[in-house]
């Protein structure tokens, strides 16, 4: 099973991030053999409902733990544009560690998810 370590932007569009996150977590669940791992999807509620604190300083301790753990980063192009990739400290600095780690890393959009699944479930149906 492929471990995946999916990163989203999370500053300036928080419940976005974590709505998507956790769709796209789901979907790529529900296509089997992917062990998903989204940090976005397992820190929001913690720091929006219970206060963990929620800098980059703080959660990259934690997150480079899990790119560790995995085999891929998988980062998303959120509804919101790319430029929010390409502006997200914690984003940046993920795929930066994932290069220096022999990680690879991809981008991936949540429409092309939700396509794969549909195929999926239309192979599974046709069976």
């Amino acid at each position: 099973m492929k471990k995946i370590y999916l990163a989203i932007p999370y500053t300036g569009m928080e419940e976005s991030a974590y709505k998507q996150a956790t769709e796209i977590t789901a979907l790529l669940l529900k296509l089997g053999n992917l062990n998903v791992f989204s940090p976005i999807t397992h820190s929001h509620p913690l720091h929006a409902d219970y206060g963990v604190e929620g800098t980059w300083d703080f959660w990259s301790k934690i997150d480079y733990q899990f790119i560790d753990w995995c085999d891929e980063v998988w980062v998303v192009h959120p509804r919101e544009g790319l430029s929010k990739v390409f502006s997200s400290t914690g984003v940046t600095a993920e795929v930066k560690y994932a290069e220096e780690n022999n990680k690879p890393v991809k981008v991936l959009h949540i429409e092309t998810v939700i396509e794969m699944l549909r195929i999926k479930e239309q192979i599974e149906q046709d069976e």
